[in-house]
């Protein structure tokens, strides 16, 4: 099939960015996203002009990095998806399709399709980064950054609350986990925007995380102003809630 397809260029993060069409471009169903973006670029190519700046990576949906926005919607219009497994079979024989970068204040554009997902490192940073990384792929969290864009809001909390849901079993000592769930919730706020309760980050993540990983940010910080009302949380095993803590 022969698709029309409005890529976003933006030569650097502060050059203001806009749309440019490139038509026609010969894809197939079975082809993901960053299959059509080759083929963009190939297209681009052969008319003489410079390829368009996207990050690739594994392309097995594993390592977050090569995610953009299709149609609007963070990764792709199928749900829980990451932007290389991303199939064209909803699309048809001259359709015309949208892509431009994560869209997220905490994202900055760098070229092309390509952001800056260094606010996701910073936060990881704080608890310390091997161990935030642990967490995080214990839980399936990949780092693509879609929960933000997904979020009205540029919201983190799903990936946040993610990571402090599986920080507590590796801590060696309570005080431990609390300084750094403490300093985790403080660079989130530095660095992402309130949570919207509107759910769109948990239909883009690649991994599924349900929305319940949120409340964790909250209990955190509960237990962070009332320590003896609401007990620490434990772990990803820890169901109760702060609400039953309430009642103890």
């Amino acid at each position: 099939m022969l698709l029309t397809v409005h890529v976003w260029r933006q030569p650097d993060a502060e050059t203001q960015g806009g749309f440019e069409t490139v038509s026609p471009v010969q894809a197939r169903e079975e082809m993901s996203i960053l299959e059509l973006l080759d083929a963009v670029n190939e297209t681009l190519e052969r008319q003489g002009d410079d390829p368009v700046s996207f990050d690739d990576g594994c392309r097995e949906g594993i390592c977050g990095k090569c995610g953009v926005t299709v149609d609007g919607v963070p990764h792709g219009p199928d749900r829980n998806r990451a932007s290389c497994m991303q199939s064209l079979n909803a699309y048809r024989d001259g359709d015309e399709v949208f892509i431009e970068p994560m869209r997220a204040g905490a994202l900055p554009v760098k070229k092309d399709l390509a952001v800056d997902k260094k606010s996701l490192r910073r936060v990881s940073k704080e608890a310390k980064f091997p161990v935030a990384m642990k967490a995080l792929n214990t839980a399936g969290c990949i780092s693509c950054g879609a929960c933000i864009a997904a979020c009205p809001n540029g919201s983190g909390q799903l990936f946040v609350g993610t990571m402090l849901k599986h920080l507590p079993p590796l801590a060696k000592t309570p005080e431990e986990r609390d300084e750094r769930a403490a300093k985790v919730l403080d660079a989130a706020d530095q660095e992402f925007g309130p949570c919207s309760l509107l759910g769109d980050c948990t239909e883009v993540c690649p991994a599924g995380l349900p929305l319940q990983n949120l409340t964790s940010v909250t209990r955190e910080n509960l237990h962070r102003k009332f320590p003896e009302r609401y007990p620490a949380p434990q772990g990803p095993d820890d169901d109760e809630g702060s609400a039953g803590a309430e009642k103890k």
